[in-house]
């Protein structure tokens, strides 16, 4: 039983690790420098040469022109973007995928737009409070992460964003949802507390995490309609385990699956959370998810290279390089809804751990408040 349980553990929380190349690279990418090691001489000239117009290999070139012509032509999918993991390297295909999101007219304004918050936030003498009414207009609903009561340490309920924005004079709420439960149990959760908001007539900001994100997409594109979800005006989705994770399908197979109700058992926990984030499922039921057109949909991503992973996470990110770029938990094509901007996080993994990601959220919060702003004066 120990082998079972010490298998189970690896899969879910990381406890084994496998050597990946470590070539040192380093360039810049969508406004940012990176320096890091990556898996491959491929990934090290995109960042050293391709992305800077210096054709220094020829053929090698050549591919890569392949490669970004298959995205151009709007083929951006988890089949395309493994093809070019698997044919050339896991970080190819990372520096790839975000250089063709970064490259989109929508997501560069919105980055620009957050890098210039985050700026301004960050100088010495920036004030804790807003002088503008219109941020105060709006609550911020967090939907909290997996497991967010047993281990606080993963952020996943959101406490710090939450003392800082409180500070700031902005209204904050936590969805209360089963820690452990199903997708489609907290999806009815969240559906309930939008539709109480509602009726207090509040203008909503909705935050997820991770597997919460999965089920803000199933409230809000399955279970509420569009005139209930009016009063909702934007939905962050950081990290978002959209549409499952292969971690999840490991776990739930046999033999592993014993081993893991057991372990559940022991730490009381819902098996049934897990349960409904393996992909078969996920992917099932997001084939008819609409997200409403009035919901302003802001994906905020980390994008992680091979030599950016945390310790915790490195036997689940390698778990998942077979299948494409990953943030060490979900892929990262998987993360993106339709119709949304994204925000790249560059160099950090699925779990945000960055100094300074209090205030990368306060300057997210900022810029999407703004950008509502924008819509709504083009709209008059």
């Amino acid at each position: 039983m120990y082998t079972i349980l010490a298998c189970v553990a690896s899969v879910l929380f990381g406890a084994c690790e496998s050597s990946i190349p470590r070539v040192p690279a380093q360039g810049e990418l969508a406004g940012r420098y990176i320096s890091t090691t990556v898996d491959s001489m491929a990934a090290r000239y995109y960042l050293e040469h391709y992305l800077r117009g210096e054709n220094a290999d020829s053929e090698m070139h050549r591919q890569i022109d392949k490669f970004h012509a298959q995205l151009q032509k709007g083929q951006i999918d988890r089949d395309t973007i493994a093809h070019i993991a698997n044919s050339m390297s896991p970080d190819l295909a990372t520096l790839i995928f975000a250089d063709y999101l970064s490259s989109l007219e929508s997501n560069a304004r919105m980055q620009a737009n957050f890098s210039e918050e985050l700026a301004e936030i960050l100088r010495p003498q920036w004030s804790f409070f807003l002088d503008d009414a219109q941020s105060r207009e709006y609550v911020i609903l967090f939907a909290p992460g997996w497991l967010y009561l047993s281990d606080p340490t993963t952020g996943a309920d959101f406490l710090k964003q939450r003392e800082i924005l409180d500070r700031m004079g902005i209204q904050t709420g936590l969805i209360e949802t089963a820690e452990s439960g199903s997708v489609e149990h907290n999806a009815e959760i969240i559906a309930a507390e939008i539709m109480l908001r509602g009726t207090e007539k509040e203008k909503l900001i909705l935050v997820s995490a991770s597997k919460s994100g999965a089920e803000v997409a199933f409230a809000l594109g399955a279970y509420l309609t569009s005139a209930q979800t009016t009063h909702v005006h934007a939905w962050v989705n950081v990290g978002g385990v959209i549409q499952g994770t292969q971690l999840a399908d490991t776990a739930m197979d046999w033999p592993q699956w014993w081993g893991l109700y057991l372990y559940f058992w022991w730490k009381e926990w819902d098996v049934s959370g897990l349960a409904s984030m393996t992909t078969n499922i996920r992917r099932a039921s997001y084939a008819y998810i609409h997200i409403p057109d009035n919901i302003l949909v802001v994906n905020y991503m980390a994008v992680p290279l091979s030599g950016d992973i945390s310790d915790g996470v490195k036997s689940r990110y390698e778990l998942l390089r077979p299948y494409g770029p990953n943030d060490g938990l979900t892929l990262l094509v998987d993360q993106i809804i339709p119709g949304s901007v994204t925000v790249l996080e560059l160099g950090l993994d699925h779990f945000f751990r960055d100094s300074v990601i209090e205030w990368k959220t306060v300057a997210l919060f900022r810029t999407v408040v703004k950008s509502l702003a924008s819509q709504q004066g083009a709209m008059h």
